[in-house]
Formats: structure tokens, sequence, C-alpha cells
């Protein structure tokens, strides 16, 4: 038996709304199939089958190019469900299961995949649903009991949708909604301006959006209350003084970035180096930038020379927050130094991010040429905090 499921991607269609093939749109370094393919590979699923239609020497050069394996569905023009047998058909003898994903919902996250496979190894079911803000999407990962409907089926009315509303009629317990944080389970190509708008989302994939951070923190990694409490204050410091330096500057920098890494930063508080086990748990996710400034939030290597960025701001927010409170910099120092006095090993490491935070607290303020406290207290009095 397959160590993995399969996965199977739906590539065989006209692409008529779009006006050019989807499969072959370019995206990031590749093509959107080709990114379909990487993010199962990237989670360990190696058996992955690609169905062709129209173009399909095209569309077969780029699926083996990509290290899939693929086939063609003459029948493709008969709609989606001919070309879902076709790759169940295909499936290798043993797999316990597939993955099922169109090719135009190219933007699913790594994490997705990744938490329908841990779900599945620990409680086996028929068919498992990703699922963010109460929504079911793509891909479902379905069992070998669907395969063997499927292959027996071959053209029920309604195509496969039928086939599992009817497993979950007779078997309502073997099937499992999967919490995930990612928006993109639910985003589709088919028009040029979907397009757009999805090269548009590929550029920010590493961060999550503040609708995935939160369901990061409701349903994969809780927090308690004290830890959002501060978490939310991090990212709100964060973010004004990230705007500040946007204001006076001009530099390219992100708000969203440093709110929502601001509001993550500490989200596995409690384990053993727990700024790298945060870090961790965001890259396998999917959200690579946002594992990297939460990694440096404790402790970075940092000069003058390499200026302020979010990693920064989310730093310095952090030394400026005690719970859900401003804190000085200086009386926060202070405090832990008193605090750890008798331990000369734990000082030098307080003293080394002590000058740490002074001197990013005197590089913003030199950018924006006000102190922090009144950056803060103007952003906050505006806001009416």
């Amino acid at each position: 038996m397959s160590a993995q499921p399969s996965a199977i991607i739906l590539a065989g269609g006209y692409s008529s709304r779009m006006g050019e093939l989807k499969a072959l749109l370019p995206m990031g370094r590749g093509t959107v199939l080709e990114r379909a393919i990487v993010q199962f590979h990237r989670c360990g699923v190696e058996d992955i089958v690609v169905v062709t239609g129209h173009r399909a020497d095209e569309v077969a050069a780029v699926a083996e190019q990509a290290q899939a394996r693929y086939v063609h569905n003459p029948s493709f023009a008969e709609g989606m469900y001919s070309s879902i047998r076709t790759g169940v058909l295909a499936l290798s003898p043993g797999s316990p299961g597939f993955f099922l994903l169109p090719v135009d919902i190219p933007l699913i996250r790594r994490g997705t995949i990744r938490l329908l496979l841990q779900a599945l190894a620990e409680v086996p079911a028929t068919i498992l649903y990703p699922v963010f803000d109460d929504r079911r999407g793509h891909p479902p990962l379905l069992s070998s009991e669907v395969a063997a409907l499927v292959r027996t089926e071959t053209a029920p009315d309604g195509g496969l949708r039928t086939l599992l509303s009817r497993i979950e009629t007779e078997q309502a317990e073997q099937v499992r909604n999967i919490p995930v944080a990612d928006a993109n389970i639910h985003f589709d190509m088919d028009t040029p301006d979907d397009y757009f708008h999805g090269c548009l989302l590929f550029g920010r994939r590493e961060v999550p959006s503040m609708a995935e951070a939160e369901a990061i923190l409701d349903h994969i990694h809780p927090m308690p209350e004290k830890g959002l409490a501060h978490g939310r204050m991090v990212g709100e410091v964060a973010g004004i003084l990230c705007e500040a330096v946007i204001h006076h500057s001009g530099r390219e920098l992100s708000p969203h970035v440093c709110r929502v890494c601001g509001l993550l930063h500490d989200i596995a508080k409690g384990h053993p180096h727990h700024e790298a086990t945060g870090a961790a748990w965001l890259r396998e996710l999917g959200f690579d930038r946002a594992a990297e400034i939460v990694a440096a939030h404790k402790d970075m290597d940092w000069n003058p020379d390499m200026g302020v960025g979010e990693r920064e701001l989310v730093h310095l927010a952090d030394k400026l927050v005690r719970g859900s409170r401003m804190i000085g910099v200086n009386q926060r120092f202070e405090e832990k130094l008193a605090l750890y006095k008798h331990d000369p090993e734990a000082v030098q490491a307080i003293l080394g991010r002590y000058r740490l935070a002074q001197n990013l607290a005197a590089a913003v303020e030199a950018e924006v040429g006000q102190p922090l406290e009144l950056i803060i207290e103007i952003a906050f009095t505006a806001c009416g905090h």
C-alpha cells in the first residue's frame, strides 16, 4: 500500500472564460500547474496524476517536467466527472485515497495538505474536507472507498457531488471537516481578472491574512486569552510604528505584516525555545515570511546599517508591551535586570537585548523624527484608545 494518498489534478478543460489555458499560465517561477504539483510534492505526496484534455501534449509536457504522471481523458468535453474518473482509473494500485484538485484552484497552502494528512493519520475517514470561514473548499481528501465508487459509477447524475452526498447521508461519521488557515481553498481562477488577483495573492502567500491568523489561533494552535491580548497589542504597536516610518520615510513596508506577525509572535509561548517552535509551526502551514519574523522576536542579529523593517518593528514592539499594556524600553529591561541580578549568564543575555532594543528605538526615532512614546500616543489618541 502507498505510504501516502495520491493526488489527482484536473487540467483538461478548455479555459474558455480565461481566454488562455489556465494550467499553463505563469505563476511565480513556473506555471499554475507546476505550482499545484510542487505543493503536493513538498508535503510528501509523490503519486500525482495530472488529467489532460484540451492541448493535452502541452499540459503533459509540463506535468512530466514537474515529476508528475499524466493521463489523457479523450472525453474531457463531456464534463469534469469524466476527468475525475479518468484520474481515478489511473491511480497506483493500493493507493489509500487521493486529493482532488482542479488546476484553477492553484493557491492552496501546503499547510492545508499537511493538516488533512495529519487528520487522516489520527482518525481515518472516508472523506475529509478542508474548512475555512465555516465553508468547505479544495482539495478534499477522498478514500479508496470513494475511488471504488467512481470506478463503478460511469456517469452519475450530479457527478462526484452526488456520490459524496450519498456517503455523507449514509455514513455521516465517516465525513470530517478539518479547519485550516487557508482562504485560498475557496479561490478559483476563471477569468483574466481572477488570474490577476491570483498573482497578487501569490505574492502575499508567505504571510497570513488577519482572518487566516485568527484561524490559526482559534483552531490549530490555540493560545490562552492572556497571550492573545499581548499578541494583539504587540501587533497594534508594530503596525503603528510601521505606519509612522512609512509616512516619514516613504519606504515600502507593510503594516499588515507587522500586525499579523505581532499577533502571532508568541504562538508557541510555554514551549521550549518558543520563538523557534512558533516559526516551525508557521513554516509547516506555508507562512515562511511570518516564520522568519516570529523566529526573531526574542533575539536577532541586527546593526544600524541593516535598516528597520517589519522584522525589527515586531521585535521592538514586543519589548514595548508587557501583558497588554505599554511599557518603556528602560523600565522593561531594568525590571528584568533586577529580577535576574543573581544570574550572571541571564544578566549578560538581558543586557544584549537591552542594547538592541535601545538601538532599534533610536533608529525608528531617527527615521520618524519623534520619540516612540509620542508616535504611539498620537496613534492611540487618533483611534480613540
